[in-house]
């Protein structure tokens, strides 16, 4: 999904004591591309390529003209969050980095794109690739915690049943507590080690260090909103970047469905439902999965189509992907790196981030 919500890797990158398992990896990937597959074979079984045609072929294009700058946006509001999170990094360094990053996670699989990013900004924004990548967990959570919130609020305005209506406040609850879960980590950290390290001893030595490794990534990430001012800044930001999500999802919307601007729960609800779909194993972007997410959240409460709602659901996702790669692929140029510079690098990271990110501030500090 292009605005995914998935923490960076499931937080694999956050102690050099943990190796790279290659062989789940394999098989993950699989996994997600057999989803894909599946939710692909069922979209196309239940639309007819006519039908399909047809719908494309009376689609207003004009109104996708205001949904490409509203993108561009998107992806600067992006910029300017982690930049706020990563200390103050300048914008366009940190534009290509996340704009390199989205693009990986286009067209690779395992989202390696949340590596590759937090790679790209440690060679140019002097920043280490330790608070890079404990940014992007904040980053992650924030929008996690953005979509859950949505999705709860939308069950109380969309007839969706009783048992969504649960989930979504059950899922309400968590998030919450896990904002009161983060300030504690944040002002009770090393009590909380003080006294959880005895008592997970019989884990080992090794597994308790990976465990405290990924504590105090997320802590140090949480640091970095520093002051009540800054993390106010991040606050209105994660607001801003979704509200114009949902701008560009009614947009792209209006050129498929007539009264799409008239019912802004329709828009919003699509960028939910497709986000919550994109947290699921798949093919890289995503591909079918987010797709059929997304064509549901239409045509099951709001009864729209299905030829209609599956073609603006291709042009707005897939467009968006494609835009991403041409996007990327110039801010490969502007940073003087290429797709296996990356790639190579990202993957040195996954490995064994303390001695990627040593290596790294020192290229720093040789340029």
């Amino acid at each position: 999904m292009i605005f995914s919500i998935v923490p960076c890797d499931k937080g694999r990158f956050v102690a050099a004591t943990e190796k790279p398992a290659s062989p789940f990896a394999s098989k993950a990937t699989w996994i997600g591309f057999l989803f894909s597959a599946g939710a692909i074979v069922l979209l196309l079984w239940r639309v007819s390529f006519k039908d399909l045609g047809a719908a494309l072929g009376r689609a207003e294009l004009v109104w996708l003209i205001p949904s490409v700058l509203v993108f561009l946006v998107v992806f600067m509001l992006r910029a300017l969050r982690w930049a706020l999170l990563l200390g103050g990094t300048r914008f366009w360094p940190t534009w290509h980095a996340n704009i390199i990053g989205y693009m990986f996670n286009v067209i690779f699989p395992l989202r390696l794109g949340e590596i590759a990013r937090a790679y790209v900004i440690a060679k140019e924004g002097n920043v280490s690739l330790a608070r890079a990548l404990s940014a992007c967990v904040v980053e992650r959570l924030l929008d996690l915690a953005a979509v859950v919130l949505m999705f709860a609020y939308f069950t109380t305005k969309i007839p969706l049943g009783p048992n969504f209506t649960r989930a979504a406040t059950v899922a309400a609850v968590l998030v919450v507590a896990g904002v009161f879960t983060g300030a504690f980590i944040v002002v009770m950290g090393d009590t909380v080690e003080r006294i959880g390290r005895p008592r997970l001893a019989r884990l080992g030595k090794e597994r308790v260090d990976v465990l405290f490794a990924r504590f105090h990534e997320i802590r140090d990430g949480f640091k970095a909103l520093g002051t009540t001012k800054r993390a106010a800044q991040t606050l209105l930001l994660t607001i801003a970047i979704w509200a114009t999500t949902i701008l560009l999802s009614a947009f792209a919307m209006r050129a498929f469905i007539p009264d799409a601007l008239t019912e802004p729960a329709r828009p919003s609800f699509v960028v939910v439902i497709a986000n919550l779909g994109g947290a699921l194993p798949s093919a890289p972007g995503g591909l079918g999965i987010v797709q059929a997410f997304a064509t549901s959240a239409l045509v099951v409460p709001f009864n729209v189509p299905e030829p209609d709602a599956l073609a603006f659901v291709l042009v707005w996702s897939l467009g968006g992907q494609l835009v991403l790669i041409v996007l990327g692929i110039i801010s490969l140029g502007r940073v003087g790196l290429s797709l296996s510079d990356v790639r190579a690098g990202a993957s040195k990271s996954k490995a064994d981030p303390k001695d990627q990110g040593s290596s790294v501030d020192r290229d720093n500090k040789d340029n």
